[in-house]
């Protein structure tokens, strides 16, 4: 994307991690003539939860519709280590008063997509947001920290979480401001702790983050109640809403994943 058109409504996201294929997948798929795949999948669940659809026609748009499809797929080789597994790209809906960023249905998608077609073990994801359609989101984070607190105790896991950003975006020397920023959205329920950026390596990632002429900006280690993809959704959220209070309008490049 081009630095100078930060209206874009592009939101990519993909999620990594190990995969096994189920082992009656291509004796199914042949009995029943299915050619499934990431992408064919994804639409079939956005649709499923009423989050898009490609149906078209006169009379046939979907109300309150969260996104349009622009691209999805992903990396399923049985090879047991992390890999992009699924990514997603789409045009999120600039006309829905008050929505969120659709991070956790497009990470509930591909993550039911990855489940459908074998065993997923979930690693971390990563987010290109259009910071820009970000609404005040403060209520629901709160909502979401209480859900949150419903965890085991014994299940607190540690967590990697990293920003890139363009020069442009206006993040130079403000680690401590929005990291006050994102503390406060996770009502009690994650520490974050400031580290230097490319100071860990983030062992739940690889492949293409569509980083592009990003820099990393800054990186937490954390703690959070639980690890899981919804979580990974909500804390990209924490930071989303941090950001969209601190004044950046300009497309970030948000990762999740969890530490060895």
């Amino acid at each position: 994307m081009d630095g100078t058109r930060p209206q874009d409504p592009t939101l990519i996201l993909g999620i990594h991690g190990t995969f096994e294929q189920h082992p009656w997948i291509e004796r199914v798929s042949a009995e029943h003539d299915l050619d499934e795949d990431v992408f064919s999948l994804a639409v079939k669940r956005a649709a499923a939860y009423g989050w898009s659809s490609t149906r078209f026609g006169a009379g046939a748009e979907l109300g309150g519709q969260r996104w349009s499809h622009n691209d999805a797929g992903g990396d399923l080789t049985p090879d047991g280590g992390v890999r992009q597994r699924a990514w997603l790209q789409v045009s999120v809906a600039e006309d829905l008063n008050a929505q969120h960023l659709p991070v956790l249905p497009a990470v509930t998608v591909l993550s039911d997509a990855l489940h459908r077609m074998g065993a997923f073990r979930f690693t971390g994801l990563h987010a290109l947001v259009p910071l820009h359609l970000a609404p005040d989101s403060r209520f629901d984070l709160a909502g979401d920290a209480a859900w949150f607190a419903l965890a085991d105790p014994a299940s607190s896991m540690g967590l990697m979480v990293t920003l890139s950003a363009r020069e442009t975006s206006g993040l130079h020397g403000r680690t401590a401001e929005i990291r006050a920023l994102a503390l406060a959205r996770t009502f009690g329920r994650m520490t974050l702790e400031r580290v230097s950026p490319g100071q860990f390596a983030q062992q739940g990632l690889a492949g293409e983050l569509q980083r592009s002429d990003m820099q990393e900006a800054m990186a937490f280690r954390c703690v959070a109640p639980e690890w899981s993809p919804d979580i990974a959704a909500w804390v990209t959220e924490v930071l989303v809403d941090a950001l969209r209070a601190a004044g950046v309008a300009h497309p970030a490049l948000l990762t999740v994943s969890i530490t060895p």
